[in-house]
């Protein structure tokens, strides 16, 4: 039987997730996951993204159980289940007007690029729960690293794993050679069996004119290693109760600025 995220998360884990909100903000990261403290508000480009990214993945799925691309309204309907989901909260949405216009924009850049010629789907969120081995001293910890591979496809001799994302622009290359989401798929593919694994990001830019911008990459060992690091890092950090505030221009867009500014 398969193991379902939700029940892979039954246990002391962490996600890619969960490190990059560390990485930005150690008291933001308190506030959310070790305070469980309510958020003022839901910021719009979670919104955004959260519900594309739903869209994208019912055409996904739709691609791998049929072989061709279905029609747009697959991932439209995607697209407003999950923005209604998020409207029944009870939190408000942050500078949320216009997030069906853009989502609907978005969403059409990226059916116009990709219907005419479907990829060979084998896995679309495809759960993941792996051991993290501190690669210094060897030890395996206590928490897992756990999550989904967005999207998994099969090209010529090889698997190729694809990161969705939303931005206000387009990646710079450090961007796509640093980012830690992308170094944590290229060691999960490995450890799953899927061999040596290309990866692909997928970038759906909210510019005047969206665009898709699709950009293969790798990952090193040293980089799989450099991630362990970063991971083995900030949980020892989390455990030592480390939660400093970093004051920047996203301090405008946290959700816990109030509670920050008063602490």
């Amino acid at each position: 039987m398969t193991t379902t995220l939700a029940e892979m998360r039954d246990g002391l884990h962490v996600s890619v997730s969960q490190i990059k909100c560390y990485l930005r903000c150690p008291r933001q990261y308190q506030f959310r996951y070790v305070l469980g403290a309510e958020p003022e508000f839901i910021p719009a480009n979670l919104v955004l993204g959260s519900a594309v990214h739903e869209g994208l993945a019912a055409y996904y799925r739709s691609v791998m159980a049929t072989g061709d691309s279905p029609e747009q309204d697959v991932c439209r309907a995607a697209f407003y289940g999950t923005l209604v989901g998020f409207r029944k909260n009870k939190l408000p949405i942050k500078d949320g007007e216009g997030i069906e216009a853009q989502g609907e924009a978005l969403l059409k850049v990226f059916y116009e690029t990709v219907y005419e010629d479907p990829p060979n789907v084998v896995g679309v969120e495809v759960p993941f729960t792996i051991d993290i081995n501190d690669p210094v001293s060897g030890e395996i910890l206590e928490e897992r690293l756990v999550g989904a591979l967005d999207l998994v496809v099969r090209e010529e001799n090889k698997h190729v794993v694809g990161e969705h994302k939303t931005a206000a622009k387009k990646w710079s290359r450090a961007q796509i050679k640093y980012d830690i989401q992308l170094s944590a798929y290229k060691l999960v593919a490995r450890k799953l069996g899927l061999g040596e694994v290309g990866l692909r990001l997928q970038l759906l830019t909210k510019t005047k004119k969206p665009k898709m911008i699709v950009e293969n990459t790798d990952r090193t060992d040293r980089d799989e290693r450099e991630f362990l690091e970063t991971v083995v890092g900030v949980l020892r950090a989390i455990d030592a109760q480390v939660f400093f505030p970093i004051r920047n221009g996203m301090c405008c867009g946290c959700a816990f600025q109030l509670r920050c500014s008063s602490t």
